[in-house]
Order: C-alpha cells, then sequence, then structure tokens
C-alpha cells in the first residue's frame, strides 16, 4: 500500500515539475542564433581561392568592412573564371578599372537582403531585386529532373545557398553586365563595332524608338558580320528604302516589348517543353525560332551558354529555312541597360535580296 501511495506521489510531483518548465519565461532564448562558425561575407569571398579576383575587387572598393557587418546580404560572387572571360586575370588588371565603375560592379553583385533558391517563385522568369549599386537584378529559376536551375541577369548560379554569418552566397559562372542610365540605343551608339547595323536601323527607321521605355531585345552583328555579306556602310547607304520590306531587312533585330536574358530562353523551353521559342518579324509572313543551351557539353565545368536563330518562311511545315545564325560571345551577350538587352549576334539574319519587294 505505502509503495502504491510512493508511485502516486511521484507521479504527481514529475507533472507538477513539467508544468513549472512549461511556465517558465525564456528571457535570453535566442531564435536563429548565427553559427560562430559561419564566416561574414568579405571574409568567406577571400578565403575561397576560387573567388580571389572578386575578393581583391572588394577589396580595392574598400567595401569589405560593410560585407563583414551586421545585417543580411546576399553576394552573388563571380568566380575566377567568368572574370577571365572579360580578361582579367590577376588583381593588377583592376588597376586598369576608372575606381568608380569598379566599384559599381562590385556594388551590382550585391543585394541588402538574404536571398536563397526557396526565396524566389518556381518557375519565376526575371524577378526583380535591388542591388547596393542601385540597378534593378533579374533572377530567374526553374527546375528539370529534380534539379534546381538559378540564373542572376542570365549568368548561371553553378553554387546556390551558401551560408555566410551574415547572409547567403551564389557563385555565378558570368560577371553580369550592367550599363547604368543608359538605353539600348545609347548603348549601341557608344560602340562603334555596331555603326553598319546602326546605319541600317537609322535608314529603316528604327532607331529613334530605341530610346523609348521598351523594353526591346537587340539582336546585334558586329560591323564584321555584315561586310562579310557584302553589305558594307557604302552598300547600306545606297539601298532605296522604297523597294525593300525594312521589317524584315533590318526590323528582325529589334524584338519589341521584351525583355530575354539569353538563359530565358533556356527557361522557356523547360517550362513549356518546347526547345523552340518563336518571334515573328513585324508586317511579314517570316517568322524566328530561337533555341538556347550550354555550348560545351563535353565539359562540367564549362557552362557558357549560346542562342541560335533561325528565320523561316512559315511558322509551320512547309517551310523554307532562310538564315541561321548564332551569338555565343560569352564577353558580348547580356549586356543590360535600363530598357533592355543587347545580345550580340555572330551572323546576318537577313540579305538585302531576301526583303526586296515583289520578290
Amino acid at each position: 500500500m505505502k509503495y502504491e501511495s510512493l508511485k502516486k506521489y511521484l507521479y504527481l510531483l514529475s507533472v507538477l515539475w513539467l508544468l513549472v518548465l512549461s511556465s517558465c519565461k525564456h528571457d535570453d532564448l535566442q531564435i536563429d542564433k548565427p553559427n560562430d562558425n559561419f564566416r561574414p561575407g568579405f571574409d568567406f569571398v577571400k578565403n575561397n581561392y576560387d573567388l580571389s579576383l572578386f575578393a581583391a575587387a572588394i577589396e580595392k572598393t574598400g567595401i569589405g568592412p560593410q560585407l563583414n557587418g551586421s545585417g543580411q546580404f546576399t553576394i552573388l560572387a563571380p568566380s575566377n573564371a567568368a572574370f577571365n572571360v572579360l580578361g582579367i586575370n590577376r588583381p593588377s588588371d583592376f588597376d586598369k578599372m576608372n575606381p568608380d565603375t569598379l566599384k559599381f560592379l562590385v556594388q551590382r553583385h550585391i543585394l541588402g537582403e538574404r536571398i536563397m533558391l526557396k526565396d524566389i517563385p518556381f518557375n519565376g522568369i526575371d524577378v526583380r531585386y535591388r542591388t547596393l549599386a542601385g540597378t534593378e537584378l533579374y533572377a530567374s529559376t526553374v527546375t528539370r529532373d529534380g534539379s534546381n536551375t538559378l540564373y542572376f541577369n542570365g549568368s548561371l548560379a553553378s553554387r546556390k545557398d551558401v551560408t555566410l554569418a551574415n547572409g547567403t552566397l551564389h557563385v555565378l559562372d558570368r560577371v553580369m553586365k550592367s550599363t547604368a542610365n543608359t538605353t539600348v540605343q545609347g548603348w549601341l551608339a557608344a560602340r562603334p563595332e555596331y555603326s553598319i547595323l546602326i546605319s541600317g536601323l537609322k535608314k529603316f527607321g528604327f532607331w529613334e524608338e530605341l530610346s523609348s521605355d521598351g523594353p526591346y531585345t537587340i539582336l546585334a552583328p558586329k560591323n564584321a558580320e555584315f561586310e562579310a555579306k557584302g553589305m558594307t556602310a557604302e552598300v547600306i547607304a545606297g539601298l532605296n528604302v522604297n523597294n525593300y520590306l525594312g521589317d524584315r531587312l533590318f526590323g528582325c533585330y529589334v524584338m519589341r516589348k521584351k525583355h530575354f536574358f539569353v538563359s530565358d530562353f533556356v527557361v522557356f523551353s523547360i517550362m513549356n517543353n518546347n526547345s523552340f521559342y518563336h518571334h515573328p518579324v513585324a508586317n511579314d509572313t517570316y517568322i524566328m525560332t530561337i533555341t538556347a543551351g550550354r555550348i560545351n557539353f563535353d565539359s562540367l565545368y564549362d557552362q557558357s551558354i549560346g542562342y541560335n536563330v533561325e528565320v523561316r518562311t512559315n511558322k509551320n511545315y512547309p517551310y523554307d529555312i532562310i538564315s541561321g545564325t548564332s551569338g555565343r560571345n560569352q564577353k558580348a551577350i547580356d549586356n543590360l541597360t535600363d530598357n533592355g538587352l543587347v545580345q550580340d549576334l555572330q551572323g546576318v539574319l537577313i540579305l538585302p535580296e531576301q526583303a526586296r519587294k515583289n520578290n
């Protein structure tokens, strides 16, 4: 009997003890306490060899202490290979850059908030965020075969969600290109290598609109591409606009109301289960089909991306293929401006004889 009373007593005592514990206030409890084993932003970057060039750029701008400070950051860190594409191979190469230009480059790779893969809408395309440079950043994500692919301004995040003591970090395979306070028109005008394209756009009435809000995506062959097809500046100047379909001859290089990084065509193909993006030539029966993807499938480490354009007489079969060319120069694609993008194109889409009226 005494034994049963003792059991009851111990049971009641344990219940009372649990009630006391549950009623206690834990004023000193800290939620999501930072892990002391994680490094803050700049310390992490400068202690990773593959990010040594980005670390040198940060150090030269003097914003390293800020990235080690309080608050949350998202660092989009281009790998050394990404800088190599731009011809930057050693820290001293940054000495050739204007300090303000370098600071703008670094700051547009940093967000003042923590953005992880899970925070970006599933199958989101060009979801906008603000960088420390004051520019807009565009994130796109898509899932295929159980694997999540993430792009920032068309640059692949080869490593995602690296934990920092004060945020997160994603490693990029390309340096994001951005020119603030300019339009696609201003971007082209500042580069003489696109002067033949500009002359054609002016002659057939497509130039002035490129300073408007847009957005526009411009497929831009350099002078050498036109000259290789006999379309010199003199030939363009001598064309009679009344004899040609301007929308076909030069309007095909202007994609209106479109804001396309090359990676967007990859995302579209996965989302729509169709490798072709169809873009009709304005006021014409001709249509362009655009595909995009990795260039070097033989290497797991080379994530270079390119796009192909084919001009057809019709969308559906039967059709004739008029031309086919591509944009694969990693240094020259995904040039972001305030009203759109310029995508370098390594070839000419339409020749004058293919755009003659009543042809």
